[in-house]
């Protein structure tokens, strides 16, 4: 199974806002926030809204989020 290059960089862009809760945990929330302002940009300027690439940004965001709870804990 080869993987989009596009899911890649929306797992990327995912994980590394989702990273900046490091610096106040309201950040948490960028990562899923941007890909949904992607998705809802995307439909009406775009090719349309794509839920797998809503789905690779937010497992990026949870990817941060789980890596943030390990290694505070």
């Amino acid at each position: 199974m080869v993987i989009q290059q596009d899911k890649i960089e929306h797992w990327a862009f995912g994980f590394v806002l989702s990273l900046f809760a490091i610096i106040d945990p309201l950040f948490i929330f960028f990562g899923l926030t941007f890909g949904v302002g992607k998705e809802i940009y995307d439909h009406f300027y775009g090719r349309g809204w794509n839920m797998n690439d809503l789905v690779a940004t937010s497992i990026g965001a949870f990817t941060a989020m789980v890596f943030l709870v390990v290694a505070i804990t």
